[in-house]
């Protein structure tokens, strides 16, 4: 726990300084009085807002940090975690890890905690989500269960109170995140092939090199059955490529990636998505692009699997 606060007191501070534009005709500054700059105490600037606390509240990472703390000793819990933050501060990323595991199902257990983001550009608000990492492939989890997501925006002053909220809600429900993952292992897509069409849908291939054979591969490890892939396995497959198969992505633009991924097992009202109206909504989508807008196949039978899966989702060509 101490070395959580030390960390807190480390983190870069942000205050508001002046902007001023640059007429290069005339060669003269005039500030611009409705707008304020955004700079560390270790001299980055990170962000251009505006000048009213009315609609921009700076929120500082370490104060978000240090409330996090409060919240988890009150439990009595001994976190763990790390830190991201970008290289000119404008975007941060927290895992605490709170020691407490969930089970998907008995040899599948996964550690629980918070995940954190917030920034300092005008873009960012504050969020909270639980935040998981599977034991037997260290593949991470974010945001997949709703009713554990709390976030306020810069228009607002910091609230404390939604750290402990936030804190308090992952501790005290392990039964609502098994339940979900149960669910997602009982819904199931049409076969590989829809799968892999689902997880480009999410647009976590922007995250790949390679983003048919990483997906591909990661399908191979997480589905049992071919013809008969879950949600759960689809997930698996989604988060195994963005944690083990990205190349120097950094954690605060990866959790994006696993926020798209999460709509796999989450649909905005905490319940977990139907297979079918994921699969038919991919395979309309990526048909279109292929016969309206012209891309090319990503692999080599796509237009044959889009063909039999427009059949099965009855989509007229």
């Amino acid at each position: 726990m101490d070395e959580l606060y030390e960390t807190a007191e480390m983190l870069p501070e942000v205050e508001r300084q002046d902007v001023y534009a640059h007429h290069t005709g005339e060669d003269e500054w005039e500030e611009v009085p409705y707008r304020d700059s955004l700079w560390t105490d270790d001299g980055r600037t990170t962000g251009v807002v505006s000048s009213s606390e009315d609609f921009y509240n700076v929120i500082q990472y370490g104060d978000i940090l240090e409330k996090v703390g409060d919240a988890v000793e009150r439990h009595g819990i001994e976190p763990s975690g790390k830190i991201s933050i970008s290289p000119t501060a404008h975007k941060m990323s927290a895992r605490i890890d709170f020691d407490e595991e969930v089970y998907a199902n008995e040899n599948d257990p996964i550690d629980i905690g918070l995940q954190v983001q917030s920034g300092h550009s005008g873009f960012h608000g504050l969020k909270y989500d639980v935040g998981a990492e599977r034991q037997v492939c260290s593949n991470g989890m974010t945001a997949f269960v709703s009713d554990l997501h709390f976030d306020q925006t810069h228009g607002e002053p910091f609230q404390p109170g939604l750290a402990y909220n936030a804190v308090d809600a992952v501790v005290e429900s392990p039964e609502i995140i098994e339940h979900r993952l149960a669910q997602a292992q009982n819904r199931e897509l049409m076969n590989r092939d829809e799968s892999l069409l689902v997880l480009m849908d999410t647009g976590i291939d922007r995250y790949l090199d390679q983003p048919v054979p990483d997906l591909l591969n990661a399908l191979q490890s997480e589905v049992e059955d071919p013809e008969n892939p879950t949600l759960y396995e689809t997930y698996n497959a989604g988060t195994r490529a963005l944690t083990h198969y990205t190349q120097d992505v950094p954690d605060y633009e990866l959790n994006d990636g696993f926020e798209q991924l999460s709509r796999l097992l989450e649909n905005g009202s905490s319940e977990i998505p139907e297979p079918q109206t994921l699969g038919r909504n991919a395979v309309d989508r990526r048909s279109r692009q292929l016969l309206e807008e012209g891309d090319e196949p990503r692999w080599e039978t796509e237009r044959e699997s889009l063909r039999n899966l427009m059949e099965e989702h009855e989509i007229s060509p």
